[in-house]
């Protein structure tokens, strides 16, 4: 009798265990969406879903390559922080992730309120950037500095376009490392147009100076202007540069070493009215050169004209390009513009 009670409580006690075993792995396995399968986020969508700070709908589906709506990256941005808030039933269930938000300062008060419409890059780069630094602003540079937005090209950031539910886990995960203090990979394309952008120019990022003198204008004789648009360097040992493409590489000028110097872009404005001098030519590349440069380069596209009859009144808008060697342009540059010494970056 006694063997027999001890066999009944072996049986018992394998299936119990057994039983839990299955039951916990079962809860360890991981959830499974009928459209993720295969797909460049999967990993990452697995990590939300498992930190809870975004599900998926009832039809078994996640909808990875769905845009996301403003209302629902703040429930995810609330919920990755870790916000406890109310939650409300109904078309308005996002209000309350949408007040805890604006208690924090993350939401500043000039954000749209259409909630339910998709979310633009650039309100998500405010947020973003916002969530991990309140201080800041929340501009497109601010989040491309900190590495959590990046270009959708070497000269694109996309402000006004849309992400998906799977890009946005992506920033989510970005936003979360940065908060926890770990320095996230950053775009230098994305910094440098996001610069241009704001700036008009890239010196800050790519030599560390201050962009001087641009919008200025100076007169080039009666009847006419040149005015300073943008300043863009350029790397030509960088195969990847998007500036370079302005530059003829088939004529490139031997003094300038592609290892060894910056392009410099300038960008300019020329107006002639009719009450300029008929009889006078503006030589570009006599009356507006750059100091200390190695060699004028030719550009394949936007080049402001080679020469501007005053003849021809109108306004006349393009770069220049100019070598200059790398240690030299990193201690600042200077142009002649019509005989005035104009830097156009220093320290």
């Amino acid at each position: 009798m006694r063997k027999r009670f001890s066999m009944i409580l072996c049986t018992v006690l394998c299936a119990t265990s057994i039983g839990y075993d299955a039951i916990n792995s079962s809860a360890q396995s991981p959830i499974k969406f009928v459209d993720t399968s295969q797909h460049w986020a999967e990993k990452s969508i697995q990590t939300a879903v498992e930190k809870k700070y975004v599900d998926g709908y009832d039809d078994g589906s996640f909808k990875p390559d769905l845009p996301i709506s403003r209302a629902e990256f703040i429930k995810m941005l609330s919920a990755a922080a870790g916000e406890k808030v109310e939650k409300v039933e109904g078309n308005d269930w996002y209000v309350p992730y949408v007040n805890r938000l604006k208690e924090l300062s993350v939401i500043p008060v000039e954000f749209p309120e259409r909630y339910n419409e998709p979310l633009q890059r650039s309100e998500m780069a405010m947020l973003s950037a916002r969530s991990v630094d309140k201080a800041l602003k929340g501009s497109m540079l601010d989040s491309v500095k900190l590495g959590l937005i990046h270009g959708v090209s070497t000269t694109d950031l996309a402000p006004y376009g849309t992400s998906t539910r799977a890009q946005a886990i992506t920033i989510i995960e970005r936003i979360l490392s940065a908060k926890k203090g770990e320095k996230l990979p950053v775009d230098k394309y994305a910094i440098s147009q996001a610069l241009i952008e704001t700036t008009n120019s890239n010196v800050e990022y790519v030599l560390g100076l201050k962009p001087k003198n641009i919008g200025e204008t100076w007169s080039a004789g009666q009847g006419a202007t040149v005015t300073l648009d943008q300043v863009v360097i350029a790397d030509p040992s960088d195969e990847n540069d998007p500036y370079m493409s302005y530059v003829d590489t088939s004529n490139w000028n031997r003094k300038v070493d592609k290892q060894l110097n910056f392009v410099v872009l300038a960008k300019f404005t020329v107006k002639v009215d009719e009450s300029a001098d008929e009889k006078f030519n503006f030589f570009v590349n006599q009356y507006i050169t750059l100091f200390d440069g190695t060699g004028i380069l030719l550009l394949s596209k936007s080049g402001l004209p080679r020469t501007i009859r005053f003849a021809v009144p109108g306004t006349y808008s393009g770069y220049v390009a100019y070598g200059v060697k790398k240690d030299h342009a990193k201690t600042g540059l200077t142009f002649d513009v019509i005989g005035n010494e104009v830097g156009i970056a220093k320290p």
